[in-house]
């Protein structure tokens, strides 16, 4: 389930002065929802025994079944799934402290075609947001077995803020989710830490000019996403892209406009 993935800032650095305050990364990024395309992602659900099993193709894949108890996902992250009607389920993802991250209620379609999912996040700044999926059946069937792509998301807005505290040296800071992320852009890996971020999580910048950058997450050892981050429209935008390994045609693109 694409919620359980984890939102990231990309960014690395250029050499010289770039790296002070001069940087064009540097300020406060706020998602331009309207410019943004978070559509075209993948994956399967296989009916099991006692359940389902989840894939993306490939970072995440887990077994679950329809009971309300908690299944491990990723690193510390669990859902669980509880029937609420014919075609109907509310979802529940937590982290190892039993703290309820995302609530959701899915919906499948009576032709079966078409999965509709609405989901509320619980921010460790106390404020919710509130965001929907819309998926359409590539193949398989019945019910939820199949594989399916997302096709209309309505996100929830987000920001964050890009610091450099001298030279070589990054801060970014997600004010909503009290991530932080600072450290040395020199390719070494950085723990992203908040209340509600797993251990094992980092992110390493490589830099590639003085307005793109290319990045790479890793969970537990394993690359977990890629993505480049450029600057744009003259320092007014900044154009995120991710992908999972393998997966570079299902990119999604976030738009953050400078405030």
């Amino acid at each position: 389930m694409k919620r359980i993935a984890f939102a990231l800032v990309f960014l690395a650095a250029s050499a010289g002065s770039m790296l002070a305050a001069e940087s064009p990364f540097a300020g406060t990024w706020k998602l331009n929802t309207e410019k943004s395309k978070f559509t075209g992602d993948t994956f399967t659900y296989t009916a099991t025994a006692s359940g389902f099993h989840y894939s993306n193709g490939s970072t995440v894949e887990y077994d679950f079944a329809i009971d309300g108890k908690d299944y491990p996902t990723i690193s510390d992250r669990t859902i669980s799934w509880t029937k609420t009607g014919d075609s109907t389920w509310d979802l529940v993802v937590k982290d190892a402290k039993g703290t309820v991250l995302t609530k959701g209620h899915r919906v499948l379609s009576a032709d079966g075609k078409k999965i509709t999912t609405s989901y509320t996040s619980y921010r460790p700044d106390g404020t919710t947001a509130d965001s929907s999926d819309e998926y359409a059946r590539v193949s398989g069937g019945p019910g939820l077995a199949g594989k399916w792509k997302d096709v209309q998301v309505k996100a929830a807005s987000s920001s964050f803020t890009i610091t450099f505290p001298s030279t070589g040296q990054v801060t970014i800071e997600y004010p909503a989710s009290k991530v932080r992320i600072s450290g040395a852009l020199d390719g070494s890996p950085m723990p992203q830490i908040g209340p509600t971020m797993p251990d094992g999580l980092f992110v390493s910048y490589k830099p590639v000019s003085a307005d793109k950058w290319e990045y790479t997450q890793t969970l537990n050892g394993k690359v977990y996403s890629k993505g480049t981050m450029v600057v744009s429209d003259g320092g007014k935008e900044i154009i995120r892209t991710i992908w999972v390994p393998g997966k570079e045609s299902e990119e999604s693109i976030g738009v953050y406009d400078k405030q």
